[in-house]
């Protein structure tokens, strides 16, 4: 992505982007291979009939992203002795991972730059690494591509 249209984007949320993902957006990719289902575009818009596109559609609303994140440990779920009523504020959902878990990238708040697994539905809210380990991780997984492997 071009720096403008990061810009443009940190500008319309009232955010700065975290570094590591930053690097990404401008060096490597604006969205597609990732991760689970891969990566949406910054503002991608989601088609409806996709369960990222409730989700990502509230990340995206004016307000959202700049609001601090509120948490600094795990959130247990209803699995864990939890429940599932607690703010997602501050995040930006990068994708799905099924079963309606999703990957959130912390935008503000004092664990900006980490991706938390968010699982209403049984783990809760689960911290982890920064963006740019979480993505290299899910990289180095990859096998090479058969035709890579002759040469």
């Amino acid at each position: 992505m071009t720096e403008k249209a990061i810009g443009s984007f940190e500008q319309r949320h009232g955010v700065i982007l975290p570094v590591s993902y930053r690097d990404f957006l401008s060096t490597v990719s604006g969205g597609g291979a990732g991760p689970d289902y891969g990566l949406p575009g910054l503002a991608e818009e989601v088609a409806d009939e996709e369960a990222l596109h409730d989700v990502r559609a509230e990340c995206l609303q004016l307000g959202f992203l700049a609001t601090p994140f509120p948490h600094t440990a795990d959130r247990p779920g209803p699995g864990r002795g939890g429940d599932a009523d607690y703010s997602v504020a501050g995040t930006l959902v990068l994708g799905e991972i099924g079963c309606g878990t999703f990957s959130r990238l912390v935008i503000t708040g004092t664990n900006a730059g980490q991706v938390w697994l968010d699982d209403r539905l049984w783990g809760g809210l689960t911290p982890g690494p920064d963006f740019r380990d979480w993505y290299a991780v899910w990289l180095g997984s990859q096998e090479e591509p058969e035709a890579f492997q002759a040469l």
